[in-house]
């Protein structure tokens, strides 16, 4: 998918920009390959999704999950928890990693930089082109900057996800990803996939270049004031 699958895959991204889910979603298509796959929460900023709040129910589907404890959440400690070293360390195990994209997440994210396996990991930009500060190319280069800077690792390729919770439609996330395009072009990096909600998927396809991956989206997260 996109610019091919890697051992260690990072999305990061800002709040409300559909990383959480996007981490769940690629790491289960990889289970579907036959890939063992740990999917790590490290997202130590937003407080209602979160990797771990599902735990039980993606460990029914295959995935191993990792949810670091509460003292391990300080970005100023000196070592990585052994479990997410050992996914890191492991050539035979693929890691699917949700971590924040502010500041306080950039810095978790800057821990891994010794243990990534060269030219084996890509760190992908989730974008959702509705929320406010990447409502369009100046404001998702900004935030790109930003993260790249704190946690001293450069990002592979964008992920174009925008949505609008329950009211999106084929067309809205067409339209953000005109946005994502425009400064992917401007980045100089690949839009390794869109993402859509499984039932509007086939027909955002029909609407994209040929080639362009669509990841079909199964729902997993919910803020505590839904209620389905």
């Amino acid at each position: 998918m996109g610019t091919g699958i890697r051992r260690i895959t990072i999305f990061t991204g800002h709040l409300g920009s559909g990383k959480t889910e996007l981490a769940i979603n690629f790491a289960l298509s990889l289970k579907e390959r036959g890939l063992p796959t740990s999917v790590i929460d490290l997202d130590v900023v937003n407080p209602y999704f979160r990797t771990r709040l599902v735990r039980e129910k993606l460990e029914q589907l295959g995935l191993t999950v990792v949810c670091p404890r509460g003292e391990w959440m300080r970005a100023d400690l000196p070592a990585l928890p052994p479990a997410i070293r050992g996914v890191l360390e492991d050539p035979g195990r693929y890691g699917v990693f949700d971590v924040g994209g502010d500041e306080v997440g950039a810095t978790v994210l800057g821990r891994f930089k010794p243990l990534l396996p060269a030219k084996d990991y890509h760190l992908w930009l989730v974008v959702n082109a509705c929320r406010p500060f990447t409502r369009d190319k100046e404001g998702i280069i900004n935030m790109l900057e930003g993260i790249e800077k704190a946690c001293r690792l450069q990002v592979t390729g964008l992920v174009s996800n925008t949505n609008l919770g329950a009211a999106t439609d084929w067309q809205t996330i067409l339209a953000g990803h005109r946005v994502v395009q425009d400064a992917a072009r401007i980045l100089n990096l690949p839009v390794v996939m869109v993402a859509a909600r499984r039932d509007l998927a086939e027909e955002l396809r029909a609407h994209l270049p040929p080639g362009l991956p669509v990841l079909p989206l199964n729902l997993f997260m919910q803020t505590p004031w839904q209620d389905f």
